[in-house]
Order: structure tokens, then C-alpha cells, then sequence
């Protein structure tokens, strides 16, 4: 049975680290595969073969949805690897809407988005985030190792024409491949009357450490080369907007986000958890610390236990901030796309 229902003031409070940071943002990765292999995200053969019976089930997934949402998380995105490759994300979103999450938000990269967008925004997203690294389809087929960049544009405008909300393109800033056409990624944002976010490169994995070590290029140098084309103006952040900087382009509707994991970073905000597919909750995408609760829901454990569990791990064990320039050997060793971003 679920956790009972708790006041608002008491959900706002929860979920607390001990520095005082209120946890309301879960992402949740229901697959470790992916159509693509981003050269900063997996490794050139793919990720290894997972057993089904090592993943979370669809019922145990609805059950820390509503577990996590007695919690006080008023934001769960569901990512992967791939979420629109996994057979049962609709359902997964429908549960998030019937357990009362208010923002409902899908990291994909887009190819399947063409035949999935109205599906998307009748079971209930209101926050898509679309990742695209180049405008040139051949470096698009080299960062992705083999992607489609029509298909992924065809899918981005049939999102914007079913009308889910709130829509951002995501750019992940690789100097050698992207670095020159950044402002014209911004004027293609502006054209479809969306958003658009530039984050730097992570050391996630031997995939992350290589494309940071050959491809880094900091937030700051973005900008600045997107406003010799584009007046920036400081924009006022928007509620639960996430880590990024934001700047308004004067008479269009875009906003443009700059996310500095390396060269600045957010920690004292971070507000957010992950859950991997296989069921480990992850509490700082810098590091490995975690609680395993796959043994915990098929262990027969009852949802105040788990729920005591996670309370705990997240107020000893949640790190004050991620080590990726200071001490890389405490960075998390596993890919990208197995931890959701």
C-alpha cells in the first residue's frame, strides 16, 4: 500500500540533504540502450547486454512513482538511453499524472519523436527536451555514429505542431563539430519558436573523458560567439527552469540556456535525484553514491520501509557537489546513457 497522502508544506520539506537542499526532481531512465551512439555518451561497440529480469518492471515502476511523489517530487523526467524506444513509457507517463506530478518531462533524441509526439502530449508531457548537436547532417551522422538528422528534424516539428508546452533543443557544445554553428543552432530555435540549451561536456564514462579531453569548450566561449550574432539579454529565471543561465533573444519567443556543469557549477541548487533502469536510486550525477532498491521492492519490503531508506540515503549520502575538475578519479565510471543525464 502507498505511503499516506501528506500535506503540501510536508511534501516541500521531505526529501532534505544535509545542506539543505529540498530534493523535487527525479529523473527516471526506463532503458540503458539507445538508438544512437553519441560519441560523448557511449562507446563506439554500444553499451553491454542487459538481462530484463535486472531492470525495473513496469508495477515497480509505478510504484516508487507514487512512492517518490508521497515524497514531495513535483518533477519526474524520463529518460534512458533512449525513453522512446521502451514499450511502456506512455504508461510510465500516465502513472506520473495519476500519481500527481505536476511536470511531466521526456529527454529524447528525437528519432522516433515523428509517430510518438501526439501519443506524448495526450498521456501527459508538458516538458520535451530534443537533443540535437549540429544543423550538418553529416556531423550529425558522426557525433551520433550513424544518426539521422531529417528524421530528428521532422520530429521536433511535429511536436511543435501537436502543442507540447514547453519544447528546448539540446546541444551538448563539442568545439571541433559544433563550435562554428552555434548561432546558426540558435536562428534555427528561433524559427520553430522554441528553446534551445548549450551544456558542456562531462567526464561520464571513458565516452565522456574522451570527448572532454579533444572536444571541450566552455559555456562562456558559447555565448560569447552566439553574441556576436544575437543580442543576449539577462532573462528573469523561470520557475523550476533547471541549472541553466538564461537569455532571452529580443523579439522572439526563445530563450537561451547556457548549463555549466565544468566551469561553474550548481550544486548548491541541485534539487535532483536520478533512478537508473535498474533500480539504483543515484543521488549526484559526479559520483557513485546511491542506494540499490531492487532488492528492497522484490525483497518484500513495504513502501514506508523504502521510503525511510531513501530519506536517509539521500540525507547522509547525497555529495555537496560533483568532482569532475577536482578529483576526476571520484567522477561516476559508468556511461552517460546508463545514468539518464
Amino acid at each position: 500500500m502507498l505511503l499516506p497522502a501528506i500535506s503540501a508544506m510536508d511534501q516541500e520539506a521531505d526529501l532534505v540533504d544535509q545542506f539543505g537542499r529540498h530534493i523535487s526532481y527525479l529523473r527516471v531512465s526506463v532503458t540503458e540502450h539507445c538508438n544512437f551512439r553519441c560519441e560523448y555518451c557511449s562507446p563506439e561497440e554500444g553499451t553491454p547486454y542487459f538481462d530484463r529480469d535486472d531492470h525495473l518492471r513496469v508495477e515497480e515502476y509505478d510504484r516508487l512513482i507514487g512512492l517518490f511523489g508521497h515524497l514531495g517530487m513535483r518533477h519526474i523526467r524520463f529518460t534512458g538511453g533512449e525513453p522512446l524506444i521502451y514499450p511502456h513509457l506512455l504508461s510510465l507517463i500516465e502513472s506520473a499524472k495519476r500519481h500527481g506530478i505536476g511536470k511531466i518531462s521526456v529527454s529524447t533524441n528525437g528519432l522516433l519523436l515523428g509517430r510518438l509526439a501526439q501519443k506524448l502530449r495526450s498521456a501527459g508531457v508538458n516538458n520535451l527536451n530534443i537533443s540535437m548537436d549540429s544543423l550538418q547532417a553529416d556531423t550529425f551522422a558522426t557525433i551520433t555514429r550513424g544518426g539521422d538528422l531529417r528524421r530528428v528534424q521532422e520530429g521536433i516539428e511535429e511536436a511543435v505542431k501537436v502543442g507540447i508546452p514547453r519544447i528546448k533543443i539540446n546541444v551538448v557544445l563539442l568545439r571541433q563539430h559544433n563550435g562554428a554553428e552555434l548561432p546558426a543552432l540558435v536562428d534555427y530555435a528561433i524559427g520553430k519558436g522554441v528553446d534551445i540549451r548549450f551544456i558542456e561536456t562531462m567526464p561520464l564514462g571513458v565516452a565522456g573523458s574522451e570527448a572532454q579531453d579533444e572536444q571541450y569548450l566552455s559555456a562562456e566561449g558559447a555565448r560569447q560567439r552566439i553574441g556576436e550574432h544575437y543580442p543576449l539579454e539577462p532573462a528573469e529565471a523561470q520557475v523550476d527552469h533547471g541549472p541553466a543561465r538564461l537569455f532571452r533573444v529580443p523579439g522572439t519567443q526563445t530563450h537561451v540556456g547556457f548549463i555549466t556543469p565544468i566551469s561553474d557549477n550548481f550544486c548548491v541548487t541541485c534539487n535532483r535525484v536520478r533512478l537508473t533502469a535498474g533500480g539504483r536510486l543515484v543521488y549526484c550525477l559526479g559520483q557513485e553514491a546511491g542506494i540499490d532498491l531492487l532488492p528492497l521492492l522484490r525483497g518484500g519490503g513495504g513502501d514506508e520501509h523504502i521510503a525511510e531508506a531513501v530519506r536517509m540515503g539521500i540525507w547522509h549520502d547525497k555529495p555537496q557537489k560533483h568532482f569532475f575538475v577536482s578529483d576526476p578519479g571520484r567522477s561516476a565510471r559508468i556511461f552517460m546513457m546508463r545514468l539518464g543525464g
